[in-house]
Protein backbone atom coordinates (compact mmCIF):
# COMPACT_ATOMS: atom_id res chain seq x y z
CA UNK A 1 0.00 0.00 0.00
CA UNK A 2 1.35 3.46 -0.96
CA UNK A 3 1.99 5.62 2.08
CA UNK A 4 0.64 9.13 2.58
CA UNK A 5 4.24 10.31 3.04
CA UNK A 6 5.21 8.87 -0.36
CA UNK A 7 2.21 10.49 -2.07
CA UNK A 8 2.94 13.83 -0.41
CA UNK A 9 6.54 13.69 -1.62
CA UNK A 10 5.41 12.80 -5.13
CA UNK A 11 2.99 15.73 -5.23
CA UNK A 12 5.72 18.11 -4.02
CA UNK A 13 8.09 16.81 -6.73
CA UNK A 14 5.49 17.31 -9.46
CA UNK A 15 4.77 20.84 -8.19
CA UNK A 16 8.49 21.65 -8.16
CA UNK A 17 8.94 20.39 -11.72
CA UNK A 18 5.90 22.40 -12.86
CA UNK A 19 7.14 25.50 -11.06
CA UNK A 20 10.58 25.18 -12.67
CA UNK A 21 8.98 24.78 -16.10
CA UNK A 22 6.78 27.84 -15.58
CA UNK A 23 9.74 29.80 -14.23
CA UNK A 24 11.87 28.73 -17.22
CA UNK A 25 9.14 29.82 -19.64
CA UNK A 26 8.71 33.13 -17.84
CA UNK A 27 12.44 33.78 -17.92
CA UNK A 28 12.51 32.95 -21.63
CA UNK A 29 9.62 35.30 -22.36
CA UNK A 30 11.26 38.09 -20.37
CA UNK A 31 14.59 37.55 -22.13
CA UNK A 32 13.08 37.53 -25.62
CA UNK A 33 10.93 40.57 -24.80
CA UNK A 34 14.12 42.54 -24.13
CA UNK A 35 15.69 41.31 -27.39
CA UNK A 36 12.69 42.15 -29.57
CA UNK A 37 11.94 45.48 -27.84
CA UNK A 38 8.95 47.68 -28.61
CA UNK A 39 8.88 46.73 -32.30
CA UNK A 40 8.54 43.05 -31.47
CA UNK A 41 11.44 42.05 -33.74
CA UNK A 42 15.14 41.89 -32.98
CA UNK A 43 18.01 43.36 -34.94
CA UNK A 44 19.89 40.94 -37.18
CA UNK A 45 21.85 38.48 -35.00
CA UNK A 46 25.22 37.13 -36.17
CA UNK A 47 25.01 33.35 -35.84
CA UNK A 48 27.99 32.40 -38.00
CA UNK A 49 30.23 34.45 -40.29
CA UNK A 50 32.15 32.78 -43.11
CA UNK A 51 35.82 33.61 -42.51
CA UNK A 52 38.06 32.51 -45.37
CA UNK A 53 41.17 32.74 -43.19
CA UNK A 54 40.09 30.03 -40.72
CA UNK A 55 41.02 26.42 -41.35
CA UNK A 56 39.14 23.58 -39.67
CA UNK A 57 40.79 20.27 -38.87
CA UNK A 58 38.37 17.54 -39.91
CA UNK A 59 39.49 13.98 -39.40
CA UNK A 60 43.15 14.93 -39.78
CA UNK A 61 42.74 17.18 -42.86
CA UNK A 62 42.36 20.95 -43.07
CA UNK A 63 39.44 22.63 -44.81
CA UNK A 64 37.98 26.10 -45.24
CA UNK A 65 34.24 26.70 -44.77
CA UNK A 66 33.19 28.61 -47.89
CA UNK A 67 29.44 28.71 -47.28
CA UNK A 68 26.91 28.26 -44.48
CA UNK A 69 23.62 27.09 -45.96
CA UNK A 70 20.12 25.74 -45.23
CA UNK A 71 19.81 26.37 -41.46
CA UNK A 72 17.58 24.28 -39.20
CA UNK A 73 16.64 25.29 -35.64
CA UNK A 74 15.23 23.68 -32.50
CA UNK A 75 14.98 24.58 -28.82
CA UNK A 76 15.66 21.87 -26.23
CA UNK A 77 13.86 21.48 -22.85
CA UNK A 78 16.61 23.44 -21.10
CA UNK A 79 15.98 26.45 -23.34
CA UNK A 80 19.14 26.11 -25.42
CA UNK A 81 18.69 27.12 -29.06
CA UNK A 82 20.42 24.70 -31.45
CA UNK A 83 21.19 25.86 -35.00
CA UNK A 84 22.40 23.38 -37.62
CA UNK A 85 23.52 24.15 -41.17
CA UNK A 86 25.51 22.86 -44.13
CA UNK A 87 29.16 23.85 -43.82
CA UNK A 88 30.25 23.65 -47.46
CA UNK A 89 33.96 22.94 -47.65
CA UNK A 90 36.46 24.63 -49.99
CA UNK A 91 33.72 25.92 -52.34
CA UNK A 92 30.06 26.95 -52.13
CA UNK A 93 28.59 24.72 -54.84
CA UNK A 94 25.77 22.22 -54.27
CA UNK A 95 28.17 19.35 -54.98
CA UNK A 96 30.76 20.55 -52.44
CA UNK A 97 31.60 18.07 -49.67
CA UNK A 98 29.81 19.11 -46.51
CA UNK A 99 29.90 18.91 -42.76
CA UNK A 100 26.81 19.38 -40.58
CA UNK A 101 27.68 22.36 -38.42
CA UNK A 102 26.19 22.89 -34.95
CA UNK A 103 25.98 26.17 -33.03
CA UNK A 104 24.26 26.79 -29.68
CA UNK A 105 22.91 29.75 -27.78
CA UNK A 106 22.26 29.29 -24.07
CA UNK A 107 21.20 32.89 -23.47
CA UNK A 108 18.29 33.25 -25.86
CA UNK A 109 20.37 34.29 -28.90
CA UNK A 110 22.37 37.04 -27.20
CA UNK A 111 25.56 35.07 -27.89
CA UNK A 112 26.39 32.01 -30.01
CA UNK A 113 28.96 29.27 -29.49
CA UNK A 114 31.80 28.41 -31.82
CA UNK A 115 30.97 25.95 -34.56
CA UNK A 116 31.19 22.21 -33.90
CA UNK A 117 30.52 19.35 -36.29
CA UNK A 118 27.96 16.59 -36.01
CA UNK A 119 29.56 14.18 -38.50
CA UNK A 120 33.18 13.03 -38.57
CA UNK A 121 33.96 13.00 -42.29
CA UNK A 122 32.90 15.24 -45.24
CA UNK A 123 29.79 13.91 -46.97
CA UNK A 124 27.60 14.67 -50.00
CA UNK A 125 24.55 15.47 -47.90
CA UNK A 126 21.83 18.03 -48.54
CA UNK A 127 19.18 19.74 -46.39
CA UNK A 128 19.03 19.22 -42.62
CA UNK A 129 15.82 18.86 -40.66
CA UNK A 130 16.17 18.81 -36.88
CA UNK A 131 13.57 17.84 -34.30
CA UNK A 132 13.33 16.95 -30.62
CA UNK A 133 11.57 13.81 -29.42
CA UNK A 134 11.56 11.09 -26.77
CA UNK A 135 12.63 7.52 -27.50
CA UNK A 136 10.52 4.54 -26.35
CA UNK A 137 12.84 4.11 -23.36
CA UNK A 138 12.35 7.75 -22.33
CA UNK A 139 15.58 9.34 -23.61
CA UNK A 140 15.43 12.96 -24.69
CA UNK A 141 16.74 12.91 -28.25
CA UNK A 142 17.75 15.50 -30.80
CA UNK A 143 17.58 14.05 -34.31
CA UNK A 144 18.77 15.42 -37.64
CA UNK A 145 17.50 13.97 -40.91
CA UNK A 146 19.43 14.48 -44.15
CA UNK A 147 19.78 12.87 -47.58
CA UNK A 148 23.09 11.52 -48.84
CA UNK A 149 23.54 11.57 -52.63
CA UNK A 150 24.93 8.15 -53.52
CA UNK A 151 25.99 9.07 -57.06
CA UNK A 152 27.83 12.22 -55.90
CA UNK A 153 29.54 10.22 -53.15
CA UNK A 154 30.76 7.65 -55.68
CA UNK A 155 31.82 10.41 -58.10
CA UNK A 156 33.93 12.16 -55.44
CA UNK A 157 35.41 9.20 -53.58
CA UNK A 158 35.55 6.69 -56.48
CA UNK A 159 36.48 3.64 -54.41
CA UNK A 160 33.45 1.82 -52.93
CA UNK A 161 35.72 0.12 -50.39
CA UNK A 162 36.99 3.54 -49.25
CA UNK A 163 33.40 4.78 -48.96
CA UNK A 164 32.58 1.79 -46.75
CA UNK A 165 35.67 2.44 -44.62
CA UNK A 166 35.24 6.21 -44.26
CA UNK A 167 31.45 6.57 -44.18
CA UNK A 168 30.32 3.12 -43.05
CA UNK A 169 27.95 2.88 -46.05
CA UNK A 170 27.85 0.08 -48.60
CA UNK A 171 26.88 1.93 -51.79
CA UNK A 172 26.91 -1.30 -53.84
CA UNK A 173 23.57 -2.28 -52.30
CA UNK A 174 21.63 0.40 -54.20
CA UNK A 175 19.61 -0.91 -57.11
CA UNK A 176 19.86 2.08 -59.47
CA UNK A 177 22.01 5.10 -60.21
CA UNK A 178 20.89 8.48 -58.91
CA UNK A 179 19.75 7.04 -55.58
CA UNK A 180 19.78 8.66 -52.15
CA UNK A 181 20.11 7.36 -48.62
CA UNK A 182 18.32 9.04 -45.72
CA UNK A 183 20.62 9.42 -42.72
CA UNK A 184 19.70 10.29 -39.15
CA UNK A 185 22.23 11.78 -36.76
CA UNK A 186 21.00 11.73 -33.18
CA UNK A 187 22.13 12.89 -29.75
CA UNK A 188 20.81 11.68 -26.38
CA UNK A 189 22.83 14.24 -24.39
CA UNK A 190 21.41 17.47 -25.89
CA UNK A 191 24.01 17.81 -28.62
CA UNK A 192 27.24 16.93 -26.83
CA UNK A 193 27.84 13.67 -28.72
CA UNK A 194 26.28 12.18 -31.86
CA UNK A 195 25.53 8.79 -33.34
CA UNK A 196 24.10 7.83 -36.73
CA UNK A 197 21.62 5.41 -38.21
CA UNK A 198 20.50 4.78 -41.79
CA UNK A 199 16.94 4.65 -43.15
CA UNK A 200 17.34 2.35 -46.15
CA UNK A 201 13.63 1.66 -46.47
CA UNK A 202 12.38 4.99 -47.93
CA UNK A 203 14.33 5.97 -51.06
CA UNK A 204 15.68 3.80 -53.91
CA UNK A 205 12.30 2.07 -54.01
CA UNK A 206 9.34 1.47 -56.30
CA UNK A 207 6.02 2.96 -55.18
CA UNK A 208 2.53 2.92 -56.64
CA UNK A 209 1.73 6.37 -57.94
CA UNK A 210 -1.75 6.85 -59.32
CA UNK A 211 -1.85 3.24 -60.50
CA UNK A 212 1.63 3.31 -62.03
CA UNK A 213 4.98 2.06 -60.75
CA UNK A 214 7.15 4.99 -59.75
CA UNK A 215 10.86 4.85 -58.88
CA UNK A 216 11.87 7.28 -56.13
CA UNK A 217 15.49 8.22 -56.77
CA UNK A 218 16.03 11.13 -54.38
CA UNK A 219 14.24 13.11 -51.70
CA UNK A 220 15.66 16.22 -50.06
CA UNK A 221 14.40 16.62 -46.47
CA UNK A 222 14.21 20.36 -46.68
CA UNK A 223 10.80 21.36 -45.30
CA UNK A 224 11.51 20.90 -41.56
CA UNK A 225 9.72 18.43 -39.25
CA UNK A 226 6.34 19.61 -37.96
CA UNK A 227 3.94 17.89 -35.56
CA UNK A 228 0.18 17.50 -35.99
CA UNK A 229 -1.01 18.40 -32.50
CA UNK A 230 -4.76 17.69 -32.81
CA UNK A 231 -7.31 16.08 -35.08
CA UNK A 232 -7.49 12.61 -36.67
CA UNK A 233 -3.72 12.38 -37.21
CA UNK A 234 -2.73 13.72 -33.79
CA UNK A 235 0.98 13.29 -32.94
CA UNK A 236 1.99 12.44 -36.52
CA UNK A 237 5.28 14.02 -37.55
CA UNK A 238 5.46 15.28 -41.13
CA UNK A 239 8.42 16.42 -43.23
CA UNK A 240 7.93 17.68 -46.80
CA UNK A 241 10.51 18.14 -49.50
CA UNK A 242 11.37 17.84 -53.18
CA UNK A 243 11.78 14.46 -54.77
CA UNK A 244 13.19 13.10 -58.01
CA UNK A 245 11.96 10.05 -59.81
CA UNK A 246 10.18 8.63 -62.83
CA UNK A 247 7.65 6.05 -63.92
CA UNK A 248 8.93 2.62 -64.89
CA UNK A 249 10.51 1.74 -67.17
CA UNK A 250 12.92 4.65 -66.64
CA UNK A 251 16.51 5.17 -67.67
CA UNK A 252 19.42 4.47 -65.34
CA UNK A 253 20.34 8.10 -64.97
CA UNK A 254 23.80 9.01 -63.67
CA UNK A 255 22.56 11.76 -61.37
CA UNK A 256 19.38 12.37 -59.40
CA UNK A 257 18.84 15.80 -60.98
CA UNK A 258 18.20 14.10 -64.33
CA UNK A 259 14.96 12.58 -63.02
CA UNK A 260 11.65 14.46 -63.03
CA UNK A 261 11.08 16.69 -60.01
CA UNK A 262 8.07 16.79 -57.73
CA UNK A 263 6.95 17.14 -54.12
CA UNK A 264 5.82 14.88 -51.30
CA UNK A 265 6.42 14.20 -47.62
CA UNK A 266 7.51 11.49 -45.25
CA UNK A 267 5.67 10.90 -41.99
CA UNK A 268 6.17 9.15 -38.66
CA UNK A 269 3.51 7.74 -36.34
CA UNK A 270 5.99 6.50 -33.72
CA UNK A 271 7.47 9.84 -32.63
CA UNK A 272 10.24 9.89 -35.21
CA UNK A 273 11.70 6.43 -34.70
CA UNK A 274 10.68 5.23 -38.19
CA UNK A 275 9.45 7.05 -41.27
CA UNK A 276 7.12 6.25 -44.18
CA UNK A 277 6.82 7.74 -47.65
CA UNK A 278 3.59 9.69 -48.20
CA UNK A 279 1.59 10.41 -51.32
CA UNK A 280 3.04 12.20 -54.34
CA UNK A 281 1.31 15.15 -56.00
CA UNK A 282 -0.48 13.72 -59.06
CA UNK A 283 -2.24 16.69 -60.66
CA UNK A 284 -1.19 18.83 -63.62
CA UNK A 285 1.37 20.64 -61.44
CA UNK A 286 3.15 17.40 -60.47
CA UNK A 287 6.46 18.10 -62.23
CA UNK A 288 6.41 21.90 -61.98
CA UNK A 289 7.44 22.21 -58.33
CA UNK A 290 10.01 21.11 -55.78
CA UNK A 291 11.44 22.23 -52.39
CA UNK A 292 8.26 21.77 -50.38
CA UNK A 293 7.41 22.57 -46.77
CA UNK A 294 4.27 21.45 -44.93
CA UNK A 295 2.32 22.18 -41.73
CA UNK A 296 -0.98 21.02 -40.22
CA UNK A 297 -3.91 23.44 -40.62
CA UNK A 298 -7.64 23.52 -39.86
CA UNK A 299 -7.15 22.05 -36.37
CA UNK A 300 -5.08 19.16 -37.70
CA UNK A 301 -7.72 17.99 -40.18
CA UNK A 302 -5.63 19.08 -43.18
CA UNK A 303 -2.00 19.50 -44.22
CA UNK A 304 -0.89 22.56 -46.19
CA UNK A 305 2.12 22.08 -48.47
CA UNK A 306 3.72 25.05 -50.26
CA UNK A 307 6.31 24.47 -52.98
CA UNK A 308 8.85 26.43 -54.97
CA UNK A 309 8.10 26.75 -58.69
CA UNK A 310 10.76 25.57 -61.14
CA UNK A 311 9.95 28.10 -63.89
CA UNK A 312 10.46 31.86 -63.74
CA UNK A 313 7.60 34.35 -63.80
CA UNK A 314 4.94 32.06 -62.36
CA UNK A 315 1.95 33.81 -60.69
CA UNK A 316 3.09 32.63 -57.26
CA UNK A 317 4.26 29.62 -55.30
CA UNK A 318 2.12 26.50 -55.56
CA UNK A 319 0.16 25.03 -52.64
CA UNK A 320 -1.62 21.72 -52.10
CA UNK A 321 -3.98 20.49 -49.40
CA UNK A 322 -4.17 16.93 -48.05
CA UNK A 323 -7.24 15.71 -46.16
CA UNK A 324 -5.82 12.29 -45.25
CA UNK A 325 -2.57 12.96 -43.42
CA UNK A 326 -0.43 13.40 -46.53
CA UNK A 327 -1.42 10.33 -48.55
CA UNK A 328 -3.26 12.20 -51.34
CA UNK A 329 -3.38 15.85 -52.42
CA UNK A 330 -6.08 18.08 -53.86
CA UNK A 331 -5.58 20.07 -57.06
CA UNK A 332 -2.85 22.65 -56.53
CA UNK A 333 -3.52 26.38 -56.32
CA UNK A 334 -1.30 29.42 -56.75
CA UNK A 335 -0.58 31.55 -53.70
CA UNK A 336 0.32 35.24 -53.65
CA UNK A 337 3.78 34.35 -52.26
CA UNK A 338 6.19 35.44 -55.05
CA UNK A 339 7.52 32.52 -57.09
CA UNK A 340 11.16 33.14 -56.24
CA UNK A 341 13.39 30.17 -57.02
CA UNK A 342 14.30 29.70 -53.39
CA UNK A 343 13.08 27.60 -50.47
CA UNK A 344 10.14 28.67 -48.31
CA UNK A 345 9.62 27.12 -44.86
CA UNK A 346 6.28 26.99 -43.02
CA UNK A 347 5.54 27.15 -39.29
CA UNK A 348 2.34 27.57 -37.30
CA UNK A 349 1.63 30.34 -34.80
CA UNK A 350 -1.68 29.38 -33.21
CA UNK A 351 -4.24 29.53 -36.03
CA UNK A 352 -1.81 31.49 -38.20
CA UNK A 353 0.68 30.07 -40.71
CA UNK A 354 4.09 31.70 -41.20
CA UNK A 355 6.21 31.34 -44.33
CA UNK A 356 9.84 32.48 -44.51
CA UNK A 357 11.25 33.26 -47.97
CA UNK A 358 12.99 35.99 -49.99
CA UNK A 359 10.54 38.21 -51.87
CA UNK A 360 13.03 38.91 -54.66
CA UNK A 361 14.39 36.62 -57.36
CA UNK A 362 17.87 37.85 -56.39
CA UNK A 363 17.55 36.26 -52.94
CA UNK A 364 17.19 39.52 -51.07
CA UNK A 365 14.25 41.09 -49.17
CA UNK A 366 13.73 38.38 -46.58
CA UNK A 367 10.02 38.27 -45.77
CA UNK A 368 7.67 36.50 -43.39
CA UNK A 369 4.39 35.81 -45.18
CA UNK A 370 1.44 35.42 -42.81
CA UNK A 371 -1.81 33.54 -43.51
CA UNK A 372 -4.92 33.35 -41.34
CA UNK A 373 -6.99 31.33 -43.84
CA UNK A 374 -5.00 28.08 -44.05
CA UNK A 375 -2.68 29.28 -46.80
CA UNK A 376 -5.18 30.73 -49.27
CA UNK A 377 -4.01 34.34 -48.89
CA UNK A 378 -0.81 35.79 -47.42
CA UNK A 379 0.30 39.14 -46.02
CA UNK A 380 4.04 40.01 -46.31
CA UNK A 381 6.17 41.55 -43.56
CA UNK A 382 9.75 42.45 -44.48
CA UNK A 383 12.42 41.45 -41.96
CA UNK A 384 15.67 41.79 -43.97
CA UNK A 385 16.26 44.22 -46.85
CA UNK A 386 19.60 42.65 -47.77
CA UNK A 387 20.76 39.18 -48.68
CA UNK A 388 18.45 36.39 -47.65
CA UNK A 389 18.39 32.95 -49.24
CA UNK A 390 17.53 29.59 -47.64
CA UNK A 391 15.92 30.07 -44.26
CA UNK A 392 13.73 28.57 -41.57
CA UNK A 393 11.20 29.88 -39.07
CA UNK A 394 10.61 28.04 -35.78
CA UNK A 395 8.85 28.41 -32.46
CA UNK A 396 10.84 29.39 -29.39
CA UNK A 397 9.61 29.76 -25.80
CA UNK A 398 6.11 31.14 -25.32
CA UNK A 399 4.92 33.42 -28.12
CA UNK A 400 8.32 33.97 -29.69
CA UNK A 401 9.77 32.70 -32.95
CA UNK A 402 13.14 32.68 -34.68
CA UNK A 403 13.87 33.16 -38.36
CA UNK A 404 17.34 31.91 -39.25
CA UNK A 405 18.66 32.63 -42.76
CA UNK A 406 21.67 32.22 -45.03
CA UNK A 407 23.26 35.35 -46.49
CA UNK A 408 24.49 35.08 -50.06
CA UNK A 409 23.14 32.88 -52.86
CA UNK A 410 24.50 29.73 -51.22
CA UNK A 411 25.33 31.28 -47.85
CA UNK A 412 28.75 32.59 -48.84
CA UNK A 413 28.58 35.25 -46.11
CA UNK A 414 27.18 33.14 -43.27
CA UNK A 415 24.07 32.75 -41.12
CA UNK A 416 22.00 35.44 -39.42
CA UNK A 417 18.78 35.32 -37.37
CA UNK A 418 16.00 37.48 -36.04
CA UNK A 419 13.68 36.90 -33.09
CA UNK A 420 10.00 37.62 -33.77
CA UNK A 421 7.18 38.10 -31.27
CA UNK A 422 3.49 37.27 -31.61
CA UNK A 423 2.84 41.00 -31.19
CA UNK A 424 4.90 41.70 -34.32
CA UNK A 425 3.17 38.87 -36.21
CA UNK A 426 -0.34 40.04 -35.25
CA UNK A 427 0.31 43.78 -35.78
Amino acid sequence: MISVKYLTGLVVLVLLISANKIDSTSQGNEMFAKITGEKGISDALDVFTVDKSIKYNINGEEYFIRAAFQPSVLTDPEGTIHIFFQARLDNSADKAPKMIAHIESKDGSRTFSKVRFVNNFPMQTYAISSFFHKTPDGKQRISLLTSLSVDETISRMKDTTLIQEKLGIDVTRFSRKGAALILEFYSDDLGKTWKRKEHYDITDKIYDRNGKEYYLAFMNLIGQVRKIEEGPYKDRLILAGPLRGDYLPCKGFNHFREYNSGSSLIYSDDNGMTWNFGGVVNDSTAFLTNEASAVPVNKGKQILMVQRMNKKDEPGKMAHISNDGGMTWEEGFYTNIPSTRCLQVLETAGNTVLCSTPASFHRIEGTIYISSDNGRTWKPKLIEEGRFSYSTVNRLTGKYYICCYSQGHHGQLGIKARILSAIWIDD
